[in-house]
């Protein structure tokens, strides 16, 4: 039920990412480049982030069908892996996608891996449905930092693109096109490239499996 008590639960208790990562980042001299100056920690652990097309509003509900993203496109994210490898969500050229925005100090993001981990250990992702991280809200002074150690740590398996920062508009790129409201988060992008649902936290494990099932 995507209006279940677990669901608004998990939702209310998420905030912003950039907020909740308690990042505080240095105002860009004026006219230079916004991933410009980072601490150099930081620097290491994120990556150039371009979006093509309209970021998605912010989710506000834990009700699926209530998210008025659901039916309209999704921005194409194009960047990068922590190996510099180039990473592209792109649904409508590549196939249906799961994007799951991650940050490496979140327990709920730590309790969630092991979740999609056994979907994929169990076949129940079906095939043909591309499965995408991002790793977002980076915070050198929080726990399991770096990021990338961590998601090898944790057995992701799937492709991760390492998200930018842009220092004038104080968010994490990736995760704002998105319209990410806390993490994890997730995004199911159909065939058309259009999103199919969003939802912040943990849902209940056979409703992901129907809404994946749908993608297919």
């Amino acid at each position: 039920d995507p209006s279940s008590e677990e669901a608004t639960t998990a939702y209310s208790n998420l905030n912003d990412v950039f907020a909740d990562c308690d990042l505080d980042l240095p105002e860009p001299p004026d006219g230079s480049d916004s991933s410009a100056d980072l601490p150099q920690a930081l620097a290491d652990a994120t990556r150039p982030v371009e979006v093509t097309g309209e970021s998605l509003p912010v989710l506000e509900t834990a009700d699926i069908s209530a998210d008025p993203a659901v039916g309209t496109p999704a921005p194409v994210v194009i960047g990068e892996d922590y190996e510099g490898n180039p990473v592209r969500i792109d649904a409508a050229a590549d196939g249906p996608t799961m994007v799951v925005v991650l940050a490496h100090w979140c327990p709920y993001c730590n309790a969630e891996i092991p979740i999609l981990n056994n979907l994929r250990e169990q076949g129940l992702i079906p095939d043909g449905v591309n499965v995408v991280a991002v790793s977002s809200a980076v915070n050198p002074d929080r726990s399991n930092f770096p990021p990338e150690q961590w998601l090898t740590d944790m057995e992701w398996t799937w492709p991760v693109l390492a998200d930018g920062i842009d220092i004038g508009r104080q968010v994490f790129v990736g995760a704002d096109a998105f319209g990410v409201s806390g993490v994890p988060f997730t995004v199911l992008i159909d065939s058309d490239g259009n999103v199919a649902a969003r939802w912040a936290g943990e849902r209940d494990t056979a409703e992901t499996v129907y809404l994946l099932e749908q993608l297919s």
